[in-house]
């Protein structure tokens, strides 16, 4: 019912009735008119309220999501990393225990490093000159102890392992493969003198008077799909950590266990034993005077 028509049904009556009954119509309509709007601006509110709640929810799913997927990428990375790190120091303990057999310890001191995988260099050995190969024996007999092995000398035969440590040609920097997916291969050593300076690779030795130091690099490898090898060291998805580490070389001679350099001694390590002849001087590997970490890939 409208405004205008309850006013003129109301006509006839006293003023002062009109005017109360009209209003009283007047505040029932604005009344009933107005508690719609208010129905509609409440459930807009209780909607806007809804819509936040949702957004936050899918916001925080969203970032516990990507913060979950980042962190267990990180840790498959970080495992692969362990594991190649494992590679490298297992490698470098395996390399370094192959430098201090006996067939391989008058290496640095006898042959510069250029030539241990030549097969073009000769050294005095027993009054005649052998050339470094694998399998060949450049420790004097006079040095060694007989062993019941057939050949008799077969610990004192150079190794190929040994000799290709030495190598800066990549084809010939050997993989090995040390089980559980994990692999290592030497890329390379160097030797310095007593004050840490280069000793040069085409001629220099190893002092048979005073310390040297053996820097050797090594690298180890994580590849679960596809094997390493010495022609393709980079499969897809493999995992590379290097290492590097300098060792101390002491001189001694080859028929005793001590080590004159150690008591200060000048003299080359045979004759301070006081021997001569045929017995000469071995380096053994000892103590590891420096470390580092070079580089990491994936």
């Amino acid at each position: 019912m409208g405004l205008y028509s309850t006013i003129n049904r109301l006509r006839g009556r006293s003023s002062q009735s009109v005017h109360s009954s009209a209003r009283k119509a007047l505040v029932r309509l604005l009344r009933n008119r107005s508690t719609p709007r208010q129905g509609l601006a409440s459930r807009g509110f209780a909607m806007l309220l809804i819509l936040l709640l949702v957004l936050t929810v899918l916001t925080t799913t969203m970032s516990l999501t990507s913060r979950t997927t980042a962190g267990m990428a990180m840790n498959s990375v970080q495992g692969k990393l362990r594991l190649a790190r494992d590679a490298a120091e297992n490698g470098l303990v395996i390399s370094i225990g192959e430098l201090n057999k006996p067939a391989n310890r008058m290496l640095v001191g006898s042959v510069p490093l250029n030539h241990w995988a030549t097969n073009d260099f000769r050294v005095r050995t027993d009054g005649s000159d052998v050339t470094v190969a694998p399998n060949a024996v450049i420790y004097p007999r006079d040095c060694m102890i007989f062993t019941n092995e057939s050949p008799w000398n077969r610990i004192y035969q150079t190794t190929e392992e040994a000799l290709v440590f030495a190598t800066n040609n990549p084809p010939r920097r050997i993989m090995r493969n040390s089980g559980n997916d994990q692999y290592f291969r030497v890329l390379g050593i160097q030797l310095t003198d007593a004050a840490r300076n280069p000793i040069n690779r085409e001629t220099g030795l190893a002092a048979n008077n005073a310390f040297s130091f053996l820097t050797m690099t090594v690298e180890g490898i994580y590849s679960a799909a596809v094997a390493p090898t010495t022609a393709a060291p980079n499969p897809v998805n493999s995992v590379h950590y290097t290492i590097q580490q300098e060792y101390q070389l002491a001189p001694r001679c080859c028929s005793t266990n001590r080590y004159p350099v150690d008591e200060g001694n000048a003299q080359p390590a045979c004759a301070a034993a006081g021997l001569a002849g045929n017995f000469k001087p071995e380096w053994m590997a000892r103590s590891i005077s420096q470390a580092g970490i070079f580089k990491t890939n994936q």
